[in-house]
């Protein structure tokens, strides 16, 4: 099975679509569909991810690489792959995500 979302960076105009799918070894494949160098560079380095990326922050490798990675520190890449690899362990129900249809970061003006 696999698991896609779409990540709409629109503070930098970007549009990626990340895709997780779990191996017959148990272990996950991520696949990105991007025009971001950056990112590109961030899904290149977490090559084959395991359970322990997805549900562990202490020990995972998307945060490291995260961290080692061009990208601005407001991507949301990283939090998109977490939520496709969510989606494929069943840990974030895909009919209720795709009910909802997405998350958002929306900027207002304070006080």
């Amino acid at each position: 099975m696999t698991s896609k979302v779409k990540v709409n960076m629109t503070i930098c105009a970007k549009t990626h679509f990340i895709e997780v799918a779990q191996r017959d070894d148990g272990d996950f494949d991520i696949r990105a569909e991007t025009d971001c160098d950056n990112v590109r560079e961030f899904v290149d380095m977490l090559g084959t991810l395991t359970v322990v990326d997805f549900t562990d922050k202490m020990n995972s490798k998307i945060w490291e690489c995260f961290k080692r990675a061009r990208m601005s520190a407001n991507c949301l890449v990283p939090a998109a792959v977490v939520d496709a690899g969510w989606m494929e362990l069943g840990m974030l129900s895909k009919s209720r995500a795709l009910s909802c249809g997405s998350k958002s970061i929306e900027y207002i003006e304070g006080p």
